[in-house]
């Protein structure tokens, strides 16, 4: 309803009311209103001239497939300082249906632009109480056949009219098939005093059954592995049902039944939580009530207090004494090897020598490990801070990195086979001339230990680095404390233990033959290397990584001839280093893990098997090899129709990282048992055969 205001001397108001319909013909009808005789026939013309000019020009509906949006503000006239209530009319063809602000499963709410003019306001949209949308096997939240969504828009004390409203409207429509949508839609204001209609009488009356404060006293309590939301009757009142509906994602499972017992002063619904861990502080939402003879909808917001532990997680001692242990055996990790060569020839040349001179080299060695771990931690929980998603063993997700040690590899390898010695610090790592006493190069290798071992996890080790990345405060740094030395702690003990060295046998010619035999294991390293990149980045990036390493061994072999050209070389292979991803990311496999696909075969009670790994992740090849890969293991699982699931995360994945984190892990391997329809079971990370079978067995 459009207000004309006086035009001129006829002291007349003159009403339009338009509407759009599916032709988009406007149909006007007017109503003059006449205080005084008009009196003469120019005004009458002008009057009617009113009816051509599109003062009121705007476009309220937009036509969709499926469905038909329509803006609906309460009056066409507002006043400054007024507030407007102004809905979104959605109107669906019969089966199809839109979707609430959490759409369950699957979809997706509705979202509205505004455009407004400088000073005006808009709050959040004011969501009407859902309703449940079976989609089998999911549970989505929405709405059918017609809904509006309501706004309200505030008006500062200065305002310019004529002012258009303009909003840009996507949402979605499913019915077997969803179908993304987007409009805009406007209308126009003038000054005036608002003019109440049954329009306004409408919107006013939808605003009623926006969800309020629920007026039962109410609590939610954890227990066990359920939820129970708690409400006080009062008179006896009788509730034939009630639905909780969350706010956020990660909340409950949406499909699992909502089970709802009522005494005569209370009832009680029991809830299941969702299976993938939401870091989740509030028990909030809306709860649908129905007492027979009416409905109503509550809001509800209760502060989350777990009742109980997480399985998973342990105390800090012990995870200071699982970091300490897990470091001790991660020297004995097949990630660590090629670097454990380094440090065993350093060993034996110092072993017949100065005391004071191997003392000093093991704790050099030892601060390059600590300092390595802390940074390495430090810099994980920096980057989680700010709302990054990463975890143990990142920098192997790296083609940079990748790269670069593999470069490393091939060089020292080339130093260890070749009689080449380097005077740069770098290269002397190992110390194989008896005359160098370089502290440096055993700090140095500290830190490259720690570089090429921190993407193998040992037995203890999740668990603690878990407690260490996902939780605040100084305890995180003791633990990366304990893990650095229980890595080092072997070469500690040695060091100041000259005997236990001087069963070695002395140096002599033996140890140049040792020393070429152990660029074997620096080139396999680089070769596996290779490998691991090939699955982060296309053929071409691979091929010429590869000819940076041959340009590597190639400088260092013209060190002795020509310094300026062996650099020269250098700087050409670091051009060839690839440094992003492959973006082809074609033959995904049917079992490619997806959250979606773990969702949907639990809701079918289907038991899954999940293996997060990554090419990087030596610790997981093996227990591939020996126990994932067995025939016997294929055969069980197929007979008790354990789904298989691969969780790749060789590339940087954020749902994988979230993922792990959601189960207090913050690195691969990780292995969940899903049994159908219970929690998942937690894996041992290093596996056999018959470790997994006994998992397996226990499956029905």
């Amino acid at each position: 309803m459009i207000v004309f205001p006086t035009f001129n001397d006829l002291n007349f108001v003159l009403y339009i009311n338009s509407s759009l319909g599916l032709e988009s013909n406007i149909k006007v009808s007017v109503v003059i209103l006449v205080k005084q005789k008009l009196k003469n026939k120019i005004a009458l013309l002008l009057s009617l001239a009113f009816l051509i000019y599109p003062l009121n020009a705007s476009n309220q509906v937009f036509e969709a497939s499926n469905s038909t949006p329509t803006i609906i503000p309460e009056s066409t006239q507002v006043e400054n300082g007024d507030k407007l209530l102004v809905g979104l009319n959605f109107r669906l063809e019969p089966g199809w249906h839109t979707y609430w602000m959490n759409p369950g499963d699957a979809g997706e709410g509705a979202d509205i632009i505004w455009k407004l003019p400088t000073g005006i306001q808009s709050s959040d949209i004011l969501w009407p109480g859902p309703e449940t949308i079976p989609v089998d096997p999911l549970m989505t939240y929405g709405y059918e056949d017609e809904i509006t969504l309501l706004t309200e828009l505030s008006f500062p004390t200065k305002l310019e009219f004529p002012i258009n409203i303009e909003a840009e409207v996507a949402w979605y429509t499913c019915k077997e098939i969803c179908v993304p949508q987007k409009g805009i839609v406007s209308f126009n204001l003038i000054k005036g005093k608002k003019i109440e209609s049954k329009t306004s009488k409408k919107l006013h009356n939808i605003r009623k059954l926006i969800p309020t404060g629920i007026p039962y006293s109410h609590r939610v309590n954890k227990i066990g592995d359920k939820f129970i939301l708690e409400l006080e009757l009062e008179n006896q009142e009788k509730i034939n049902y009630i639905k909780f509906f969350p706010e956020e994602y990660g909340l409950i499972d949406y499909s699992s039944d909502q089970l709802l017992e009522q005494n005569n002063k209370s009832l009680s619904l029991t809830l299941t939580p969702s299976f993938i861990k939401q870091n989740i502080n509030n028990f909030k939402g809306v709860i649908k009530v129905n007492n027979y003879d009416k409905t109503n909808y509550y809001e509800i917001d209760l502060p989350l207090k777990p009742t109980e532990k997480n399985p998973t997680s342990i105390s800090i001692a012990t995870a200071l004494f699982f970091a300490f242990l897990g470091g001790i055996i991660l020297n004995v990790m097949p990630c660590v090897f090629p670097i454990l060569s380094i440090k065993i020839l350093s060993f034996i040349n110092h072993s017949h020598g100065s005391r004071t001179k191997l003392i000093n080299h093991g704790l050099m060695f030892s601060s390059g490990v600590l300092i390595t771990f802390l940074s390495i931690g430090l810099l994980l929980m920096l980057l989680k801070s700010g709302g990054e998603y990463i975890g143990w063993g990142f920098q192997l997700q790296s083609p940079l990195i990748v790269t670069l040690l593999m470069y490393l590899f091939v060089g020292i390898g080339v130093v260890f086979m070749s009689n080449i010695v380097l005077g740069s610090k770098l290269a002397s790592l190992g110390n194989f001339s008896s005359e160098r006493t370089d502290l440096s190069s055993s700090f140095l290798t500290g830190v490259l230990a720690v570089i090429v071992a921190s993407p193998c996890t040992a037995p203890f080790m999740g668990s603690a680095l878990g407690l260490a990345l996902l939780q605040p405060g100084y305890h995180s740094i003791f633990i990366f404390i304990s893990l650095g030395l229980g890595f080092s702690l072997p070469y500690i003990v040695l060091t100041m233990n000259p005997e236990l060295l001087k069963k070695l046998p002395k140096p002599g010619k033996w140890m140049e033959t040792l020393k070429q035999f152990m660029a074997f294991p620096m080139w396999a390293s680089a070769i596996w290397l290779a490998w691991i990149l090939s699955s982060q980045v296309g053929d071409n990036e691979l091929m010429l990584a590869i000819f940076g390493s041959l340009m590597v061994a190639t400088s260092i072999w013209m060190l002795e001839k020509s310094k300026i050209f062996a650099l020269i070389i250098i700087i050409l292979s670091l051009v060839l280093i690839p440094t992003e991803y492959d973006s082809n990311t074609e033959n995904i496999e049917d079992s490619t893990y997806t959250i979606k696909k773990l969702e949907r075969l639990r809701t079918e009670n289907i038991p899954v098997f999940v293996n997060f790994t990554a090419d990087w992740c030596i610790t997981c090849k093996v227990n591939e090899t020996v126990a994932l890969n067995q025939s016997e293991v294929k055969k069980l699982m197929t007979q008790k129709g354990i789904v298989y699931l691969k969780a790749d995360w060789t590339r940087k994945d954020e749902k994988i990282a979230q993922d792990l984190y959601a189960y207090g892990r913050t690195g691969v391997p990780l292995y969940l048992l899903f049994p159908s329809g219970e929690k998942p079971i937690i894996l041992p990370e290093l596996l056999t055969e018959d470790i997994l079978l006994s998992y397996l067995r226990e499956i029905n």
